[in-house]
């Protein structure tokens, strides 16, 4: 009967672990919180603790369609060319990509 509750507990705070994996980058550490305190508490931690990553922002070349993750104020490639393109910015290439309809590679 303890086998039972002792791989039950391990289950959950294994669960817990995994739960938390799309949001922190300290899998062990959830996993040690989990397993030495409760399940409970490493869910606590999971939900309290903010996020380890940025939302990354591209910005966009309308004459040279280029796209670049870096904030700058003109295209550095027209730049070089003599001509000075303001870059857009877009949350996400995808949402540039979603406008486009086909490609063709001929």
């Amino acid at each position: 009967m303890i086998y039972l509750v002792a791989l039950i507990y391990v289950l959950v705070s294994v669960l817990v672990t995994i739960n938390g994996i799309g949001k922190q980058n300290e899998i062990l550490k959830i996993l040690l919180i989990s397993l030495l305190l409760t399940p409970i508490s490493g869910g606590i931690y999971i939900l309290f603790k903010k996020k380890n990553y940025k939302r990354v922002l591209y910005y966009y070349c309308s004459d040279c369609d280029y796209i670049f993750p870096v904030k700058m104020k003109y295209c550095p490639i027209c730049k070089e060319q003599g001509v000075k393109i303001k870059l857009r910015k877009y949350k996400s290439p995808y949402s540039f990509s979603k406008k486009i309809q086909h490609t063709s590679f001929i």
